[in-house]
């Protein structure tokens, strides 16, 4: 549910964005970013924009004189405590970071591994998964020693896992059974 409120949200504030063209839409996109991370850090600030004791007006009060008043994200943000739902702002977040990735049409793969990634290993990836997919790749790399070797490659609903811990766990189990 949540999710589908984030991508509500994401996509009304998308289409607000575009209508105003690329530099709005970096700068919403980033700004969205700024603001998530903020409440995720500070968990008080989604409790203080969400109180039932202060009154709405009190709340939007608090949220200007935080945020100011301006840009895109500054009035998504009066408009989710209007309607108590300051707590989905990481989701819309997320909801117009993928928006943006579709708009652009460039895929994000994460590319978890056992040690880093040559910079041959990370092209030849990006390159064989743009001819596969026919988009732009944006990889976003995270280092797992407990996979002693090879590596997970994940897009969208796909996980490609190529790890040797888990061809050690398969031939463990196969091994097993018979």
């Amino acid at each position: 549910m949540s999710t589908e409120i984030g991508a509500v949200y994401a996509n009304a504030l998308f289409s607000l964005a575009k209508e105003q063209g690329d530099a709005v839409m970096q700068e919403t996109r980033a700004d969205l970013r700024q603001c998530a991370v903020l409440f995720s850090l500070h968990p008080d600030l989604t409790r203080l924009l969400s109180l039932p004791t202060l009154s709405c007006e009190e709340r939007v009060d608090t949220a200007k004189k935080i945020f100011g008043t301006e840009g895109l994200v500054c009035r998504l943000l009066f408009l989710l405590i209007d309607h108590g739902r300051v707590a989905f702002l990481s989701d819309i977040a997320d909801a117009f970071d993928a928006r943006m990735l579709d708009y652009q049409d460039t895929v994000q793969v994460k590319v978890i591994s056992a040690v880093p990634l040559s910079e041959e290993q990370e092209n030849r990836l990006k390159d064989g998964l743009s001819k596969k997919l026919g988009k732009t790749i944006w990889i976003t790399k995270q280092i797992d020693s407990e996979l002693l070797g090879g590596m997970i490659v994940q897009y969208g609903d796909t996980r490609l896992d190529n790890s040797l811990k888990t061809r050690l766990t398969n031939l463990k189990s196969a091994l097993a059974v018979r």
